[in-house]
């Protein structure tokens, strides 16, 4: 078998050869093949054996009395046992592996695919940098990181963990800001001032640049995980689907680029079940150690990864209860929780740069949504409430996912769900991701659909896996051609405006406000593409309300921002004042459900689908 494409397959063996025999077992008759990395199944139906995928992960040792250059003949067909362990998750009603058989040559095709598409998010993300001016958390994040960086200090912004803001700022350090510590800003901590005189007295296009880099490059390694774990479990075909899903979201990149939290978490939880996954039924030592470093990792990221250690606590009771020998199983299954606890805990003493105690984790995360109003109402569907709705976060996924994925998501539901179970990595994906929305729904703030961004990955791996039975067919295969080129194409007629994405069943971004509101239509994000439209239309009488109070309006060359309050004053006024109103897409939904007499206003035009233009004489 050829060797594996080394993009992928080697920053995957770097980050998991630790994992040890926790996929293989070295003592079955297929131990020549779990050390050649070659998944070897035949169909109880059938005499013909076939291939699979490499599981490039098995580091089980070799026999020293056994050959890896025996002819197909003379491999001996797997026990029962040997299928069981196998680390291809395989079908209850037919025995053999729900993955499609791929030759080598045309396995490594498929991955020089999927880096192209990888490649193609980076570069869909990059274009789009420097069209972007600052959003609302951009520059507290990034100032906060550096001033981490500078001072040990880690006064500011203490609601959310380092991890991203320190990644984030890392190219700044050889960059060399103006940072002041010497500002009551700084004495009282006031984040969002800190973070506006941070960013203007610099350079703030230059560091939104370069802050903005490693946030792309995490969701980049978002992607090749999602490859990873799609092709293990239903082929490299399957694969190359879950990751085009993810290259081509316009959820994901629009917050992709961002230097805020939710991405990174959502890759770094990816990567944490990932590696869980892989222990499969024998946690091993060095399994437990990284995967415990990887949740330390999205602990250290956002406090919504402290969720992780109560999924990963419920799915190892699962595990061991799938044992025959249980209270040994339930021993070993202690013994790894231990580790990864205490691996989990020096990542986030590390994310504090060992400057303070790990219990300040703990202690901030009194600081989540300290800052929003309890009474604030949240807004869906045109309407205003205080405290919510337990379906916003269904509704917004429902309007802000693309068709494809949804589609994909109703063909993975038809398929069904029997023997899931038996299916450990399936399990673990829906588990995840049912536990995540029912937390996230009755938990979080109704403010956005950043807020499902760690369901994405897990969601197009697990749809990934209608492809091994529609793709042999000739009409399958062109229904999952015409999805996966859907899902390009609304991608590519966003950029750069992907936050404002709303699919086809919403009407589009036009219709976006009807439905939503805040990070969902406008973060103030459009300023840049609204400087350079008032400047081509030469219009002098402007007025501008922005997303953010701290969004710096006259750094893109419009007037001062105006208050929202002051904007809807003028505006619903008999008549309303002349000129022309440059409205955040938040403000317009909010004034909508707020005064009916805004609803006969029609907008002019629209700047980078979330800023609306209203004129009047």
């Amino acid at each position: 078998m050829g060797a594996p494409t080394p993009l992928i397959d080697g920053l995957g063996s770097a980050i998991l050869s630790c994992i040890g025999r926790t996929t293989c077992n070295p003592t079955s008759s297929s131990a020549e093949n779990c050390v050649l990395g070659i998944e070897h199944w035949s169909d109880p139906g059938s005499d013909a054996e076939q291939w699979i995928m490499p599981s490039y992960f098995c580091a089980s040792p070799r026999d020293k009395n056994s050959s890896p250059r025996r002819s197909r003949a003379g491999r001996k067909r797997r026990s029962g046992a040997d299928q069981e362990n196998s680390v291809v998750d395989r079908h209850p009603s037919r025995g053999f592996a729900s993955a499609l058989p791929a030759r080598p040559k045309e396995s490594r095709l498929w991955t020089v695919a999927a880096i192209f598409l990888i490649l193609s998010f980076c570069l869909q993300a990059v274009l789009a940098v420097p069209r972007l001016s600052a959003t609302s958390d951009e520059a507290v994040h990034l100032a906060s990181g550096y001033s981490y960086w500078e001072t040990r200090d880690f006064r500011m912004n203490p609601e959310h963990p380092p991890l991203a803001k320190l990644l984030a700022a890392l190219p700044l350090l050889m960059i060399r800001p103006k940072l002041d510590t010497s500002t009551d800003v700084w004495k009282n901590s006031s984040e969002y001032e800190f973070g506006f005189d941070f960013l203007y007295r610099n350079d703030a296009d230059r560091l939104l640049f370069w802050g903005r880099l490693p946030m792309i490059g995490l969701a980049a390694l978002g992607a090749m995980l999602t490859f990873m774990w799609s092709r293990d479990l239903f082929g490299p075909v399957a694969a190359v689907l879950a990751v085009g899903l993810y290259a081509f979201s316009p959820n994901l990149l629009a917050h992709g680029m961002l230097i805020t939290t939710d991405v990174p978490v959502a890759v770094f939880s990816l990567l944490t079940l990932y590696l869980f996954w892989k222990q499969r039924e024998r946690p091993a030592s060095r399994g437990s150690l990284v995967t415990g470093l990887a949740l330390g990792l999205a602990m250290a990221t956002k406090y919504s990864g402290a969720l992780l250690p109560l999924l990963i606590v419920g799915l190892s009771c699962l595990r061991a209860f799938r044992q025959s020998n249980r209270k040994q199983a339930i021993l070993a299954e202690v013994r790894s929780l231990m580790m990864m606890a205490a691996a989990s805990l020096f990542v986030i003493e590390a994310a504090y740069l060992f400057a303070v105690s790990p219990i300040v984790y703990f202690r901030n995360a009194s600081f989540v949504n300290a800052n929003h109003s309890p009474t604030y109402p949240y807004y869906l569907l045109g309407q205003l409430k205080e405290g919510g709705w337990w379906y916003y976060f269904l509704i917004a996924f429902i309007f802000k996912a693309t068709l494809a994925t949804l589609i994909l998501i109703l063909l993975g539901i038809i398929r069904g769900f029997a023997g899931l179970l038996h299916r450990w990595g399936e399990t673990i994906l829906l588990a995840t991701i049912v536990f995540y929305v029912a937390v996230i729904s009755a938990g979080a703030d109704n403010l956005g659909i950043r807020y499902l961004l760690p369901i994405f990955p897990l969601l197009f791996i697990w749809v990934s896996r209608i492809v091994p039975l529609y793709w042999p067919n000739p009409f399958g295969r062109a229904l999952l051609v015409v999805l996966f080129g859907w899902q390009i194409w609304a991608a590519l007629w966003t950029f750069p405006n992907y936050i404002p994405y709303f699919n086809e069943l919403a009407g589009g971004a036009g219709r976006g406000t009807d439905i939503l509101d805040d990070s969902n239509v406008d973060w103030g994000q459009a300023l840049k593409q609204a400087a350079a439209y008032v400047k081509e239309k030469a219009i002098e009488n402007v007025t501008v309300c922005s997303f953010s109070p701290f969004d710096n309006t006259p750094y893109y060359g419009l007037p001062a921002n105006l208050p929202a309050p002051q904007t809807a004053a003028r505006l619903l006024s008999k008549p309303p004042a002349p000129g022309t109103y440059i409205v955040s897409g938040h403000y317009v939904a909010r004034m909508k459900a707020l005064d009916p007499a805004w609803h006969p206003y029609q907008p002019v035009d629209r700047i980078g689908e979330s800023l609306w233009v209203y004129r009047f004489q």
